[in-house]
């Protein structure tokens, strides 16, 4: 009688064995048929692809983010320390002093020339209402120069190198500067 159970048990589980697998075969052919028919073939390696794609862009994306974090940091530095030299120039406007600029170099027995520089772009009446993008507003006001050339003419010239006349700077005045170890002819 035990007999008889056991190989009922045994023929049910073979049966139910046989069962799942011809389900499963009819499901797996099932699939491909309408994989087929609907024109989605691979879409599971498809989808194994874009999802490992995913990964690697997330990946790429934290890195671009942390990029960014340091640009960042490194923007606010620059316009911090651009803030301080404004402060800096600002500063210096209202202690009273002149701003000059110089060219060249001291060199014994080279002159020192003084010119007076404008620009006429910034001191139009065009532009009072709005700033010139590229050039300071205090260019308006005619700019101290110190250049340092044998002559007048040379000295022109180097102005004009650093300050083109196309851009609208214009020269003034300019004039020899003569200091205390000059020595001065008298007439006799």
């Amino acid at each position: 009688m035990w007999q008889s159970y056991t190989n009922a048990l045994i023929t049910a589980f073979g049966l139910s064995g046989l069962g799942f697998g011809i389900g499963k075969l009819v499901i797996v052919l099932g699939e491909r048929a309408i994989e087929r028919r609907l024109g989605s073939e691979g879409v599971r390696d498809v989808i194994a692809r874009r999802a490992k794609m995913e990964s690697l862009f997330e990946a790429r994306r934290a890195s671009r983010v942390q990029e960014l974090k340091e640009l960042d940091g490194a923007v606010e530095d620059v316009l911090r320390r651009r803030k301080a030299m404004e402060r800096q120039v600002e500063a210096s406007r209202q202690s009273g002093e002149r701003l000059v600029r110089l060219i060249g170099e001291e060199v014994h027995g080279c002159p020192c020339y003084v010119a007076m520089i404008v620009n006429k772009y910034v001191g139009t009446a065009s532009m009072q209402q709005s700033q010139h993008a590229l050039i300071d507003a205090s260019w308006a006001q005619p700019q101290t120069v110190e250049v340092w050339a044998r002559s007048m003419a040379e000295a022109r010239t180097e102005i004009e190198r650093r300050y083109p006349p196309a851009f609208g700077y214009a020269v003034t005045r300019m004039q020899e500067f003569l200091s205390a170890d000059t020595p001065i002819a008298k007439a006799g």
